[in-house]
């Protein structure tokens, strides 16, 4: 079982990846390869573990219960949709992974590292070789334009994933070059929600080591981007922009809007694209908040019991790990990243060695 476990894993990063490039359909319902692989290989480690977990887990256990049986309870007020228990399903495949965390070795951890990489290197190919993305419009994504987003053709989400690297090569493999070119591929994503989480991140990190060199090189490097990024045609690459703050408040007061209708037990997850107008949307399953998208679709109570894992494990674990868990609740206050499979299945990766030093 554990020779497929890996092969499974191994197809996994290779839907890494390939990220949104390549993307399945089953009852009108189109989804990336890696939904796909991320349920197989979740089936298969929770065979490989035999069912066997530690009681530090039994939080992530609980989310998964609730969630479930929210989604039930809603079928009385929601007719059945696949969809929804796919996104459900797809969650609880990727939160298994921290109840039951994978068994890699070395060379598993150098070909995800590497995976890393060639993630980064494709996304600086697509800047210079392909900036203009607008004609993926027709396919109901963003009109993306002089930006950088990888295979995930989000520069949002990229970019937090691109912050998880430095951050990484920050603690545990400081090479001054890597470091550079990685923030370097950030800064082309133009994402401010990235570059706060970025800010908060190492401004954190200077309290917690007693270094204020971190917090003044963090605050002159972010000042300096800001004022050398070439502005490019398009409204994407002007990080004054307004445009995209006001369609947040008004997602937003959507999301509240939705949380009045079940506050305590929400609407069941995921069952959010029954209430938007606009089904064809990349982005119709969530709101701009991976914690509204919670609250809205298990509640308040699912909210709470979806935070209490990681706030737990927040208080107990080294500054790297901690510094994961701020960099990707911050960000999520302005985009769904908290519930994005890439960056779910990252922090499941490095979560198996939280407890080392640093």
């Amino acid at each position: 079982m554990a020779l497929i476990t890996r092969i499974a894993f191994y197809l996994t990063l290779f839907a890494f990846f390939i990220g949104q490039l390549l993307r399945l359909n089953f009852l009108n319902f189109s989804f990336p390869l890696f939904d796909l692989t991320i349920v197989i290989l979740a089936l298969f480690n929770l065979l490989d573990h035999q069912f066997k977990f530690k009681k530090s887990a039994q939080h992530f256990l609980n989310f998964i219960i609730f969630s479930f049986f929210t989604l039930i309870i809603n079928l009385l007020f929601f007719k059945f949709s696949a969809v929804s228990f796919f996104y459900w399903l797809r969650l609880s495949s990727l939160l298994s992974f921290f109840i039951f965390p994978l068994k890699l070795n070395s060379l598993d951890l150098k070909i995800f590292h590497s995976t890393l990489a060639a993630f980064i290197i494709f996304a600086f190919l697509q800047y210079f070789i392909w900036p203009d993305l607008t004609a993926f419009s027709s396919l109901n994504w963003d009109p993306h334009l002089y930006r950088l987003v990888g295979t995930l053709l989000d520069p949002t989400f990229t970019a937090l994933l691109f912050l998880f690297i430095i951050l990484k090569l920050y603690f545990y493999f400081p090479i001054f070059l890597l470091i550079s070119l990685t923030y370097l591929a950030l800064a082309l994503t133009y994402s401010r929600s990235t570059l706060l989480s970025l800010f908060v991140v190492f401004t954190y990190t200077s309290i917690k080591s007693k270094k204020i060199l971190i917090f003044v090189s963090t605050f002159l490097i972010i000042c300096l981007t800001i004022l050398l990024l070439p502005r490019m045609p398009g409204e994407g690459t002007k990080l004054e922009r307004s445009s995209s703050i006001k369609a947040k408040i008004v997602n937003y007061q959507a999301a509240f809007k939705s949380l009045s209708i079940s506050p305590l037990f929400g609407i069941g997850y995921n069952n959010i694209p029954q209430l938007t107008n606009n089904p064809t949307s990349h982005s119709h399953s969530g709101f701009d908040s991976s914690l509204l998208t919670i609250a809205v679709t298990t509640g308040l109570i699912g909210l709470y019991l979806f935070i209490k894992p990681f706030s737990f494990e927040l208080k107990k674990t080294n500054l790297y790990w901690q510094s994961l868990i701020l960099a990707t609740f911050i960000h999520s206050l302005f985009a769904n990243s908290l519930l994005y499979p890439w960056i779910l299945f990252y922090l499941s990766l490095e979560f198996r060695s939280r407890n080392l030093s640093r």
